[in-house]
């Protein structure tokens, strides 16, 4: 009898994770910071810094801006805002440390600075970040 998802699935979903950050993938800066009070930053810790790879996309956004939002027959009386939401995908693998929020995650790239704000896993090989952008770096 065959099963649907053979045992070797798992390692298949590794190759696959290995082949998105071999062909994506770029280098990052990530920094872990030590909680702050509430209403002040935490301390950034470099000497902790990690070089790691991770898969960098900033996905087109349309917000409704507004108080009300109000649409009327498909059309909306509010301005709409076309933005981008920064996010970063890492291999489980690749950190030494689990992510948690406020930590810092610098695109070497482009020098460009973000704040980690959410961390949702697929459970099998890979970590999605959402971020905020610090700073913008060259350009």
């Amino acid at each position: 009898m065959t099963m649907l998802f053979p045992q070797s699935w798992r390692a298949g979903m590794q190759r696959v994770s290995a082949a998105v950050d071999a062909t994506m993938g770029e280098p990052v800066l990530v920094t872990p910071v030590t909680p702050g009070r509430p209403n002040f930053p935490g301390d950034p810790q470099p000497d902790r810094a990690v070089l790691a790879v991770a898969v960098f996309t900033a996905k087109p956004e349309t917000v409704v801006m507004g108080e009300g939002k109000v649409h009327t027959r498909g059309h909306s009386l509010s301005p709409l805002i076309t933005t981008s939401v920064p996010i970063f995908s890492f291999d489980h693998k690749a950190l030494p440390w689990p992510l948690l929020p406020s930590y810092r995650i610098t695109l070497i790239r482009t020098g460009e600075a973000f704040e980690v704000t959410d961390i949702k896993s697929d459970s099998v090989t890979r970590i999605e970040v959402k971020v905020v952008r610090l700073g913008r770096g060259l350009e």
